[in-house]
């Protein structure tokens, strides 16, 4: 994770400093001991003129590395916060130190600024003289070269300081070098690519056959899927009304089952009374047969109005015989009392 926070920072230093400076510090907020994180959070300080916590990291990453790379930039965060002379006092320090050319160039440049602090125009142009223009070109020659113009121009000599500005770009250009007041490329060693296009080749007759066939072809399975849908419909309408069919059946299974539980029931209660009327006249009148059997009553259809308008016959007809039984049992006590006179 803090690696991954010191490439952010790195990366957006010059696109956007306010957000390389969070990254650092969430960086610095888990390796605060390590040198590097301590070098990141305090080189994206400067870029967002956070001068005193720049030269707070940059010192402490000096004195766990040991390193002197970042002194020119200790000594303008020095500057940024009006200490110019601690500035000029990092320069005079640093003749007992093996610095690279570069980078003493470049603290001689933030020296003559320091001098232009103070209002010694005259001592900064000395400093930029002193130095080697006939060096290697670079970065650092070409920020010389500029910072040289700049001192001539508040010192008058603006014919003499346009000579060296445009040295300075044709330098800056040579080498790759940003100029002070250039802005970089953000589209800088992306490759852009221009495609053709590519016009579609026209269809043989031979391809345009082959559609038509595989049309037909997805034609005939649509229709063959339509009649299998279709006959699929019909069966199960069929079944269905089998169903239904079925359904109407049972009920009237079960109508005729409950009309044949009714004679049943019916014939049970009048079974004690006949058996009553059997034991005191023998010579009963016979019943009429009206029992109907389970098995004929399903092979008509009976409705409800038909079955209770059976069932009151069969009521009526059990009442009246047992009228005539008790008739004659009056006959037959009336001619027993005759015999007896």
């Amino acid at each position: 994770m803090v690696a991954k926070h010191l490439v952010a920072a790195g990366g957006l230093l010059d696109l956007d400093p306010e957000r390389a400076h969070e990254h650092a510090k969430a960086a610095m907020a888990r390796a605060g001991r390590v040198a590097v994180v301590r070098e990141a959070l305090g080189i994206a300080a400067y870029y967002v003129e956070q001068y005193d916590e720049a030269v707070r990291e940059l010192r402490t990453h000096r004195r766990i590395s040991g390193s002197n790379d970042n002194i020119a930039l200790i000594a303008d965060a020095e500057r940024g916060r009006g200490k110019p002379e601690k500035a000029l006092e990092l320069l005079k320090n640093s003749e007992e130190l093996d610095l690279e050319n570069e980078t003493r160039t470049e603290l001689v440049i933030v020296a003559a600024g320091a001098k232009s602090d103070l209002d010694d125009i005259a001592g900064a142009r000395r400093l930029i003289e002193a130095e080697d223009f006939t060096q290697k070109p670079s970065g650092g020659l070409v920020r010389l070269m500029a910072a040289y113009a700049e001192v001539l121009r508040i010192d008058g000599e603006t014919e003499l300081a346009d000579k060296y500005e445009e040295l300075s770009r044709r330098t800056a250009k040579a080498t790759g070098t940003l100029f002070g007041d250039e802005m970089p490329d953000l589209n800088a060693g992306v490759e852009i690519e221009t495609v053709e296009e590519v016009e579609d080749e026209p269809e043989s007759p031979e391809a345009e056959a082959s559609e038509d066939v595989e049309g037909e072809a997805v034609d005939a399975e649509t229709a063959n899927d339509g009649v299998a849908d279709a006959e699929a419909a019909d069966a199960e309408a069929a079944n269905e009304s089998t169903s239904d069919a079925d359904d109407a059946s049972t009920e009237v299974d079960a109508a005729s089952a409950e009309a044949s539980d009714a004679v049943t029931e019916t014939d049970a209660s009048d079974a004690p009374e006949e058996a009553d009327e059997e034991t005191e006249a023998p010579a009963a009148a016979p019943k009429s047969k009206t029992h109907v059997s389970a098995k004929e009553l399903k092979s008509v259809k009976v409705t409800d109005d038909e079955i209770e308008a059976e069932l009151d016959e069969i009521i009526a007809d059990a009442e009246a015989g047992s009228d005539s039984d008790a008739g004659s049992d009056s006959d037959a006590t009336t001619a027993e009392a005759d015999r007896d006179q």
